[in-house]
């Protein structure tokens, strides 16, 4: 492949003005930084000024990036979430609603708390609601933009770890996004969403901190490693981008194969303990 050609894959975000939620996390970081190796300009947003400033400071290269701050369960703060965004990046072309929790006391129905269920959906579930709800009319109005919406395997295979409010949203999300994929076709707005399997980060390290944690998670992976963050933010900057300009409706899984498996051939083991 031509120098010039690997030039244009890696600036095929050049000029998009992205919003991207939940930044400061392990996936937000990684979305980040690859949008900005591919040349959009990214409002980096948090639920707090210090959180979206640490997600910005992590950046090795910020100066595209700008920070905006509140409470996505709050509709009014979203709103100026996405008004001060569209300020701060000159338009929007895009979005990513990353933003999510899994709080400690999610489990099976019988012994989840209606609090914890609550919050689990106002925040992944009519949070990401909200920022669409909000940056759609602006994207109506220019008759473009590409929303990118992050599922997760859970929505398509039962987790081994019962998780039933994170669980239930996501689902919810992807039903969400379909929805807003077809009736905004016509408006040339895209809406996809992207699937990930369990990655390694920082929020997900407890997770397979031992190696019985790690084993007992492992025999699920067909490919038998946990997932990249990388690999997942470069999935999310291709939907963003117009070499996608054909996909809307979809959900795209990046899993290591856990949602395509039956039965895992675990004989073979696997890879090194994360």
């Amino acid at each position: 492949m031509s120098v010039c050609r690997l030039k244009g894959l890696k600036m095929r975000l050049s000029g998009k003005k992205i919003l991207l939620t939940g930044a400061n996390g392990g996936l937000g970081r990684a979305i980040a930084e690859k949008a900005l190796a591919e040349g959009a300009q990214v409002a980096l947003c948090e639920k707090t000024s210090e959180l979206a400033a640490s997600a910005k400071g992590a950046l090795p290269d910020a100066a595209n990036a700008s920070t905006v701050a509140g409470d996505l369960t709050d509709e009014k703060a979203v709103q100026n979430i996405v008004g001060e965004a569209i300020t701060q990046l000159g338009g929007l072309d895009g979005v990513v609603n990353n933003a999510a929790m899994l709080a400690d006391n999610d489990a099976m129905p019988a012994d989840t708390p209606l609090d914890d269920w609550q919050a689990t959906l106002d925040v992944n579930l009519t949070g990401a609601f909200l920022v669409y709800k909000h940056a759609l009319p602006h994207l109506i109005k220019q008759q473009s933009g590409s929303l990118v919406t992050m599922s997760s395997v859970v929505a398509h295979s039962a987790s081994a770890v019962p998780q039933i409010a994170y669980t239930a949203s996501k689902g919810g999300l992807e039903a969400m996004t379909r929805e807003i994929a077809i009736a905004h076709a016509r408006d040339n707005i895209r809406a996809n969403c992207v699937a990930p399997g369990p990655v390694l980060t920082d929020r997900t390290a407890r997770y397979f901190d031992s190696d019985e944690k790690w084993q007992a998670r492992r025999k699920h992976i067909p490919m038998g490693r946990l997932g990249r963050a990388d690999e997942i933010a470069a999935l999310v900057c291709f939907l963003l981008s117009d070499e996608a300009g054909w996909q809307t409706g979809g959900v795209y899984r990046a899993d290591g194969g856990i949602s395509a498996a039956y039965l895992v051939d675990d004989s073979k083991g696997g890879n090194e303990t994360p």
